[in-house]
């Protein structure tokens, strides 16, 4: 398997941002760490290798990128400061890290998100912010309320990173790029399985506002934990590519949204 090493200066977060990138062609993937992970994470969960059969047939390039978690919602910053560092980190993947995917045999394409526990915090979050850059997300027991991390502080920058409350609200611009796209959110009801309640708002949010999301809790023996996400991915990629989503060029339409959202247990 291709797997690469890059760095890409960032002046905003004032470090170069790290990755690691895997294979050569098909959907490029975007994929946050979980709570004040990195870039490698993903590899040494033993991720890739649950993944492989994607990369290596060339349907999908995953590009595992930093967090700055620790900079950022987990700091001892005041929380508004907190989330200054939150937007620094948004304006660094969206006009940095986005721009080197996309010149990177990508052009027009989607970027599908995709993470697991706060790394699925970050797929939703990117995925609903920047419906013009990410097409779908895949995002594995996720929290989707930042009160947790800040103390239920909330100011202009924070209520723009919190998707169980702006899903309520989303201006008509975003909501017009978000009904052409997808974002499935997918959980157990097991040990550790705590955010469920946020996700269920969050997503009923999107769906009186006919955004197309897909919430998919899984039984109550489904844990937190890395042996569940390997079967959800493989679950969901397996999806994705009997739908004919995993092409390096692919971008997600309303047709295609609803219909895999129609016909899902039959795909």
């Amino acid at each position: 398997m291709n797997r690469e090493y890059r760095q890409i200066p960032s002046k905003t977060l004032g470090q170069p941002m790290e990755m690691l990138v895997y294979g050569k062609s098909g959907k490029p993937v975007m994929v946050f760490p979980s709570q004040e992970g990195r870039f490698f994470d993903y590899e040494n969960f033993g991720m890739i290798d649950t993944i492989a059969p994607f990369i290596l047939d060339g349907k999908i390039q995953v590009y595992c990128v930093d967090s700055i978690d620790h900079q950022s919602w987990f700091s001892s910053l005041p929380p508004a400061e907190r989330g200054k560092r939150a937007n620094d980190y948004d304006w660094s993947i969206k006009n940095e890290i986005v721009p080197h995917i996309l010149d990177d045999g990508h052009a027009g394409a989607g970027i599908l998100t995709h993470g697991c526990s706060f790394g699925a915090y970050h797929a939703a979050n990117f995925a609903l912010r920047h419906p013009d850059t990410f097409d779908s997300g895949l995002a594995l027991s996720g929290c989707y309320n930042i009160d947790f991390a800040i103390g239920g502080f909330s100011n202009q920058d924070v209520f723009a990173h919190n998707p169980m409350y702006y899903s309520a609200s989303i201006n008509e611009q975003t909501k017009k790029l978000l009904l052409q796209n997808l974002l499935v959110v997918c959980s157990g009801q097991g040990a550790w399985e705590e955010w469920n309640g946020e996700a269920t708002t969050m997503c009923n949010n999107l769906d009186k506002a006919g955004i197309p999301v897909l919430l998919d809790l899984w039984g109550y023996d489904v844990n937190h934990d890395w042996p569940w996400w390997k079967k959800m991915i493989v679950y969901f990629l397996g999806k994705f590519d009997r739908a004919g989503f995993l092409k390096s060029n692919h971008r997600m339409n309303a047709i295609q949204s609803k219909d895999f959202l129609r016909n899902f247990h039959a795909i």
